[in-house]
């Protein structure tokens, strides 16, 4: 990558604006609408209308929704094609790992075409090479690609809003709306990998996504001792579990692998997961991994605020947002920096590093969240990871999520 910052008054302008110039070696400067505002299709839109042609009368029954489609969803439940007008919208849930529709991508419901013309739309969401690792991570963490994934379609290729959407084992991923919404990607988004297992070896061997995690520490290893009793989080950090003694033998486990008998340590926690939906009207609980709901602009955010840091610490800041936009196409990182502009750019968010889960003790912090005003980039590093991407330009863009 070229350099991030080109000068003293760029690196200042992005703090404060989240502009495209700003991130030089990845996105190409232009000019580009705000998120919510009409504009061409998206470069999704091709493939998508193409897939969705392709659909049989029996496939569009199965996985083709209206866009404002709303079902009562919960952890398991289905078929999500009921209708429930007090509900959530399907198009805007998510998860760590859940199906969406029933098919799965590799059975016979699918046409080997179509399955590749799946793939075609991932890449207009992915930048290149990104698809062939989502391949690999579903390999890695489950089977042959299709093995747990499915796919849905929200409203229609003629309709002003068109959309759609990728799930399974740690997996979220949505194509062509987000232009048309307040959201960045059309709704949350999220993403994992476990190559060496669902209790990763410590250093993350062969994650996809560990080397944004290594770049999120460097902004740690920058602050200054004050500053890190402020960006350092002691208490619980966000996770599946809020049982103490399941949280705490994970915390130890994950310190002092050595001996851990981890089929009885993951029967325990199994035990204990917490699968609340997280909707409008459920009272907010931080400790849920799912819990990335916008806190908006008075919303106290954990961690050291990102304003309040160094040149320095800043630019390596720049560096880590820089490395979490990789893997999506310029279309997608625009929106994601736009919903930042419109709220005050990263300026406006803070940066929190986990103590809990330190995996191996060797206090590489393997859990980290930036967070903003309508902005929530959670790193789940511990026992493996999980991801999970919220953001917008306006703090009550619909919502839903479990951990699944």
């Amino acid at each position: 990558m070229n350099a991030l910052i080109h000068s003293q008054a760029s690196r200042r302008d992005f703090i404060k604006t989240a502009s495209w110039g700003a991130l030089g070696g990845i996105i190409a400067s232009r000019t580009a609408p705000a998120v919510g505002a009409t504009k061409a299709l998206s470069a999704s839109h091709e493939p998508m209308r193409e897939l969705h042609a392709s659909l049989s009368a029996v496939q569009r029954a199965a996985m083709c929704f209206d866009w404002d489609h709303r079902v009562d969803i919960q952890y398991g439940r289905k078929p999500l094609h009921t209708p429930d007008p007090k509900g959530v919208l399907l198009r805007a849930h998510m998860a760590n790992a859940w199906l969406i529709t029933p098919q799965l991508l590799g059975s016979e419901f699918y046409t080997d075409k179509q399955r590749g013309l799946v793939l075609d739309v991932m890449k207009t969401v992915l930048a290149p090479g990104w698809t062939e690792k989502f391949q690999q991570q579903a390999q890695d963490d489950y089977g042959p690609w299709g093995a747990d994934q499915a796919l849905a379609f929200f409203g229609t290729p003629d309709s002003e809003n068109f959309e759609c959407v990728v799930t399974g084992f740690h997996l979220t991923l949505r194509a062509g709306s987000g232009h048309n919404t307040s959201s960045a990607f059309g709704g949350g988004i999220s993403q994992g990998h476990q190559p060496t297992g669902f209790y990763e070896k410590t250093g993350h061997p062969r994650n996809i996504w560990w080397y944004q995690s290594l770049l999120a520490n460097k902004v740690y290893a920058l602050l200054d001792e004050k500053q890190r009793a402020k960006a350092l989080i002691k208490g619980n950090a966000p996770f599946v579990s809020s049982d103490p003694g399941a949280v705490a033998h994970v915390d130890q486990a994950m310190r002092h692998p050595e001996g851990v008998n981890f089929t009885q340590l993951h029967k325990e926690l199994t035990q204990h997961i917490d699968r609340t939906v997280i909707r409008p009207g459920v009272e907010r609980d931080d400790r849920r991994e799912s819990e990335i709901r916008f806190r908006g602009p008075k919303g106290g955010f954990p961690g050291l605020p990102i304003s309040s840091m160094g040149r320095d610490q800043q630019d390596a800041v720049l560096k880590t947002l820089e490395a979490l936009l990789e893997p999506y196409q310029p279309e997608y990182r625009d929106q994601v920096l736009r919903c930042l502009k419109k709220q005050g750019g990263i300026d406006a968010c803070s940066m929190a590093f986990y103590e809990q889960f330190d995996m191996g003790a060797d206090q590489e912090w393997d859990i980290w969240r930036i967070e903003g005003p309508s902005f929530v980039w959670y790193f789940r590093g511990a026992p493996h990871v999980h991801i999970w991407i919220h953001v917008a330009d306006d703090m009550n863009a619909p919502f839903s999520a479990y951990f699944g």
